[in-house]
Formats: C-alpha cells, structure tokens, sequence
C-alpha cells in the first residue's frame, strides 16, 4: 500500500522513453526506504504525436526539391512546437478519437495505476512534476477536469470515489520545471488560470533565466496569484549558462531536494 502518488509528465519533441530515470534515481537517493510508500508512475504523450512527425519529416528530406537548411533546428522546431500545435488544433476538432482526447486518456490511465496502489483511496495525496510542454498539458487537464470539459464530459460507470480522484482533487502539489505556459497565453488580453483542486493546493514552478523555454509564470495575473516562482540555475558546466539548461532541471539538487521534502511531507515523515 502506498502513501502518495508522484505523477510525471515530459516535455515537447522526441522524447526518450526513459525520461523519467535522473528524477527517480535522484529521488530514490534521497528518500531511502521512504520511496517504497511512494506510487511513482511516468506519463508518455508524445507517443500519440510522434509517429505523424516522423512521417512528415521523413516526406520533408526526401521530396523537397531543395535541400532543407538548419535541418536539426528545424526537427526540433517540428518535432518540440509540433506537438503543441497539434494538440491545440486537436482540441477543436470534433470526433472522440483527438490527440487531445488521447492524451487526456493516457494521463487518466496512469492515475488510475496510481489509485489502485493507493489502496483505492481518493484522499491520499498526488504529486505531480511536469516538465515544459507538459506543464500546458497538465494545466489543460486541471483546467478540464474543473469544467467538466473533453473526457470529464462522460464518465459513466465510473464510481464516484475514482471520479474525484482522476479529476485530481486530492492533488497537493504541482511542481513545474521549464515551464513555457507564457508563451501559449501571453496573445490573451486576461489569461485565466484553472481553478485551485482544493485549498491545500500548491504550485511551485522552477525556471533558469537562461532556459528561453522557461519562464516565471506569477505574473500571468491575478488568477496566477498563488503560483511560487523559483529561479534556479541548472545545468553543467557546458549547458546551464545557455539555452540548454532547459534540459537540467529533473538532475538539479535545487529541484530534487524541495521535491523530496514534500513527499516526505505527504507521507507524514519529518523533513
């Protein structure tokens, strides 16, 4: 039986499988034997995004009559703000089979392993820490699950303890790390932000001033209020004074000692 559920979501582009692993080990490190009452489970988007973009790209190089330049910069333009694109787009079409949908699903799926381990109990407290474009992600999803939008629209045969918790009520924290939100509301005269799960909610969003993918997101507005900005410097030697610190926050100590004081915290134990 377990204790709290730590919930992870990746970022934008081609992403390695085992995303996850510098988060775990490092969390591992910390907590001890604590980690074993923690229910720590991966969520994978892009699977629903990639097999699309390979295909294009793969069109791209062989049928374009001149030769493409700046070709890694433009995979990563397709395969990172693709994914983006594609899931606002998705979001406005019709048809129970979007990506949207696909990816509101794929998150449930997981929270539902997550439930079991808990002991089927709605109560017990979630985690979840998500990285860049899973930031907008999982903000879509709160957002959803507050609306009874998308998948919340039906969820029939479902008992209503599940319900509560796939609508993530007992979620106590969300820690974001290169968080590029801004960048998909700043166009909007008043971005809104989802409303708060429940009053011991809290949004802790980590961001390098080098990372131009991350930001601080506070000043969005007065919805945005509660939202603790922390900025951090990530990296090593060769990436966390330019853009690449985007990809050093889940192996930062700045980030992983926070982290693992507050599952320590959900699981009642001192810090």
């Amino acid at each position: 039986m377990k204790d709290v559920a730590l919930i992870t979501l990746h970022g934008m582009g081609k992403v390695d499988w085992e995303y996850h692993r510098e988060l775990e080990y490092g969390l591992k490190r910390d907590l001890g034997s604590a980690w074993d009452r923690v229910s720590f489970k991966v969520v994978h988007y892009a699977y629903f995004l990639q097999q699309p973009q390979d295909l294009l790209w793969e069109r791209m190089l062989r049928d374009t009559d001149n030769e493409l330049d700046a070709t890694r910069l433009r995979k990563f333009l397709l395969f990172g703000f693709g994914d983006a694109a594609a899931l606002e787009y998705s979001a406005r079409q019709p048809g129970p089979n979007t990506k949207y949908l696909q990816v509101q699903r794929e998150i449930q799926a997981v929270l539902r392993q997550a439930y079991l381990e808990l002991g089927r109990d709605h109560r017990k407290p979630v985690v979840i820490i998500a990285q860049s474009l899973g930031c907008q992600v999982i903000s879509s999803y709160l957002w959803d699950a507050g609306t009874g939008k998308y998948s919340f629209e039906n969820m029939a045969g479902i008992g209503a303890d599940e319900r509560e918790f796939l609508r993530l009520r007992s979620l106590r924290n969300l820690v974001t790390t290169g968080c590029n939100i801004p960048i998909f509301t700043s166009g909007l005269d008043r971005p809104t932000c989802f409303d708060r799960p429940n009053p011991q909610f809290q949004w802790d969003n980590y961001y390098d001033e080098d990372d131009v993918l991350g930001w601080p997101v506070n000043q969005l507005g007065d919805t945005y209020h509660f939202v603790k900005d922390h900025p951090i410097n990530t990296g090593n030697l060769l990436t966390s004074w330019n853009p690449l610190s985007h990809t050093g926050y889940w192996g930062d100590r700045d980030l992983l000692r926070p982290l693992a004081d507050v599952l320590r915290q959900r699981i009642n134990m001192p810090t």
